[in-house]
């Protein structure tokens, strides 16, 4: 590990970035983050709450909620245009709740999938946001 590089659980220590001065978080911040983790813990409450053996993986989806939330409403500050698409996918699990719950019922290895698949996204994501980039330094 060189000097720029952080270890891994570094991403996870402040899910919500100061708002102070001059912050990329600080607007739309939690005008975005609030429904992307709302939205990520329910869409991972309908897949995975119906089967028992999936219940543990509802903590991935509140995890992506929350970290890969903060890192999107972060992006939005810098492209108003993400803000109405977050927004946007967040209605749509809103309005489309049944529909998803009706999969998460019936599709058990689907559920399991796509949980792992959030849960690698998370990972990747933190793994990359903790290394160090080529040319910096």
């Amino acid at each position: 590990m060189s000097g720029d590089e952080l270890p891994m659980l570094a991403y996870f220590r402040s899910p919500f970035p100061s708002t102070e001065g001059f912050s990329a978080y600080r607007m739309p911040g939690s005008a975005v983050h609030g429904p992307l983790l709302v939205a990520s813990t329910l869409v991972g409450f309908f897949l995975c709450w119906p089967h028992p053996v999936l219940r543990p993986l509802l903590i991935v989806w509140m995890l992506a909620g929350l970290y890969l939330g903060r890192d999107v409403a972060v992006l939005c500050h810098y492209n108003p245009l993400f803000t109405l698409i977050s927004w946007a996918a967040s209605v749509f699990v809103f309005f489309k709740a049944a529909s998803i719950a009706s999969f998460g019922r019936s599709h058990v290895v689907m559920a399991a999938v796509i949980s792992g698949a959030v849960g690698t996204v998370l990972f990747v994501v933190a793994f990359a946001m903790t290394r160090e980039k080529d040319g910096v330094g």
